[in-house]
């Protein structure tokens, strides 16, 4: 009897009405959460120790500066201070903060940014993007240990005044304050866990975070997602509409196509090149490509033995044929880079272009000692697993190969083994794709100074410093002295340009404030639901 009723359940189970499977996406619309795709997993929580675009995305959710920036038009505007006062000779700024709280209650204090920009400074924490705060007084010799931090160019007059002092006017400062680097830290939380020169992460971890932005960090569970909740304690709570957010790490683009097609991700963070045209033709209103402050290239190690001798390194941008590369493995989508900095960054125009011609090329080669190739010594080129990296590599190797009898060896590596190569100049060539900071053309050109953190290359060249310097004071003139500037790296090339950026998404139509930008940066404190 027991069999028989068990049956005549599973037949009413079976012809009762079907409920139709709700996707995370649709739920976490109802619940005001965005999911989106976010790259690789971020390296750090810490705004000192972050470089990557996967950090930056969290980061700038969790934390606030003295500007903050407009998503629509990237224009700075005023984020933890709510004014600010520029003395006439443009040294000298006073920042006046407004009434605003770390997600523990305790207020935002001058002082907090006092302590965030001498840690990113003290030569003890070994930040790689310290030079962000280079134009600061004597933030070059403090970051070097050639003075003490004490002589830095900041000061909390009082509780809510701020005084920074720079080395020389610098035109683009405000959007560089709203860049992580420039983030307020709580200083009574880093010091409660031995955190003030520290990298351990302590602080960082979610149960011990304080932050000051729009989201506080809830959860962070590796390789799986990153949990952000709206914090209450934010000054402009009130106007942000999400109530959280979740950053999934999906690397390969392939996958993270399929979670949004799934319904679990709202927001890719990319998507494969050659799957443009289908979107193109048969979903368009999913399809994102926007421009993007990014210049991709090959960093060249100065200390291989051909690589050293700058007609060598002329010789191999000559053989290129960006056009090719652009077309065939970038769908049209990205641009072809004859100059290193993107043209109309800020207004700026470049006066000094690259050329491509495989004759010249030959003729520097075989002038240099390698005539056809011959005798020319082996090159690693090195590169982080993606979408075109090595397609791009393969299409160079064979354009190599054939106009100048050279051949490179490619090397695929992960992550994490890529970026200690990198680090440790273990490459002979290496993919170089390096994203503005902030809209100004220094934020590219800056990265070549003898003393950048993330000069790759090695490269020392006392003139090209020597303009960069003189660019602060330049006036009307300064993008012309930049343009020179960049007119000595192009006839150096310490870094062989290849094309410019773009990104391309996929992002669910209900999701509105999400506005493309140049930095493709975007609040989440703007962002809604449909």
């Amino acid at each position: 009897m027991k069999k028989v009723c068990l049956l005549l359940s599973l037949f009413l189970m079976a012809c009762g009405p079907k409920t139709e499977k709700v996707l995370p996406v649709d739920e976490a619309v109802a619940e005001g959460i965005l999911l989106r795709g976010n790259g690789a997993e971020p390296e750090s929580m810490d705004p000192h120790l972050a470089t990557s675009v996967s950090a930056g995305n969290v980061l700038i959710n969790l934390f606030e500066g003295l500007t903050r920036i407009q998503s629509e038009t990237l224009t700075p505007e005023p984020g933890m201070a709510e004014r600010w006062e520029v003395s006439e000779d443009g040294l000298q700024i006073d920042f006046f903060l407004r009434e605003a709280n770390w997600s523990d209650g305790a207020p935002v204090l001058a002082s907090d940014f006092e302590f965030a920009f001498k840690r990113l400074l003290h030569p003890d924490l070994g930040a790689s993007y310290a030079f962000m705060l280079y134009p600061l007084l004597n933030a070059k010799e403090v970051n070097a240990g050639k003075m003490p931090v004490e002589d830095l160019g900041v000061k909390a007059l009082d509780e809510k005044t701020l005084r920074l002092q720079l080395n020389e006017p610098t035109p683009y400062i405000f959007g560089l304050l709203s860049h992580w680097t420039a983030f307020p830290l709580p200083e009574h939380v880093l010091k409660k866990f031995g955190s003030e020169h520290s990298r351990d992460g302590v602080w960082t971890r979610p149960e011990n975070l304080v932050v000051n932005g729009a989201f506080v960090l809830k959860a962070w569970r590796s390789e799986d997602r990153i949990i952000l909740a709206k914090n209450e304690a934010y000054w402009q709570a009130d106007s942000v509409e999400l109530n959280g957010a979740e950053f999934l790490p999906i690397q390969n683009p392939g996958s993270e196509e399929n979670a949004f097609r799934s319904g679990e991700i709202h927001v890719t963070y990319s998507l494969l090149r050659h799957r443009l045209l289908s979107y193109r033709e048969k979903d368009p209103d999913v399809l994102r490509v926007d421009p993007y402050l990014e210049s991709v290239g090959y960093a060249v190690n100065l200390q291989h033995d051909a690589l050293k001798d700058v007609r060598v390194r002329k010789a191999l941008s000559l053989a290129l044929d960006r056009k090719l590369i652009t077309e065939t493995v970038l769908y049209g989508v990205r641009k072809p880079a004859f100059s290193y900095v993107p043209p109309g960054t800020a207004g700026y125009q470049p006066h000094a272009l690259l050329k491509e011609d495989a004759d010249e090329a030959r003729r520097l080669l075989a002038e240099a000692g390698f005539p056809g190739g011959e005798n020319f010594p082996e090159i690693i080129f090195i590169y982080q697993s993606g979408q075109d990296s090595q397609k791009v590599a393969e299409l160079i190797q064979q354009r190599w190969i054939q106009e100048l009898g050279i051949r490179i060896e490619i090397e695929n590596l992960e992550r994490q083994t890529y970026y200690s190569r990198r680090r440790e100049r273990d490459f002979d060539l290496c993919y170089l794709g390096w994203v503005g900071d902030y809209v100004d053309p220094l934020t590219f050109l800056g990265l070549w100074q003898s003393e950048a953190g993330n000069n790759l290359a090695g490269w020392q060249n006392e003139r090209y410093d020597g303009l960069l310097v003189s660019s602060a004071q330049a006036g009307e003139q300064r993008m012309k002295v930049l343009a020179d500037a960049e007119a000595v790296l192009l006839g150096e090339l310490p870094i062989l340009p290849l094309y410019f950026g773009a990104t391309q998404y996929l992002k669910d139509p209900r999701v509105k404030g999400w506005s493309a930008n140049l930095l493709d940066w975007h609040p989440l404190r703007a962002v809604s639901f449909e």
